[in-house]
């Protein structure tokens, strides 16, 4: 599922701090996760993606939309692919979101 991938990005990719806090929740199903791609101009080309993630403090300021988001609105986490660099496949940074987060909104569910 969805959900399990974005556990084993987090187990394989995340910092010792990520694994710790999200992986047993993840696992026991405790928290749900959504993996956030696609995006209404570049489809699932993640080389093409133009959400931008900006570094300010300690914090990322993110913009931009996705679609097709699996639980989208039902979920505790979201791994969004964003663009911290240039533009191509070197200029990705996936980011874990709390869907929380003030600023997050949804479109209507499909039917």
């Amino acid at each position: 599922t969805i959900h399990n991938m974005v556990n084993a990005m987090i187990n394989t990719f995340g910092s010792e701090a990520q694994k710790e806090k999200f992986c047993p929740v993840l696992s026991s199903m405790d928290m749900l996760a959504s993996y956030c791609l696609t995006e209404p101009g570049s489809g699932s080309d993640a080389s093409a993606l133009v959400t931008t993630a900006k570094r300010e403090g300690g914090k990322y300021i993110v913009n931009g939309s996705k679609a097709f988001i699996s639980g989208a609105g039902a979920t505790d986490l979201l791994v969004a692919m964003t663009r911290t660099g240039d533009k191509g496949p070197k200029g990705i940074s996936a980011l874990i979101i709390d869907t929380k987060t003030p600023g997050i909104s949804y479109g209507q569910k499909e039917k």
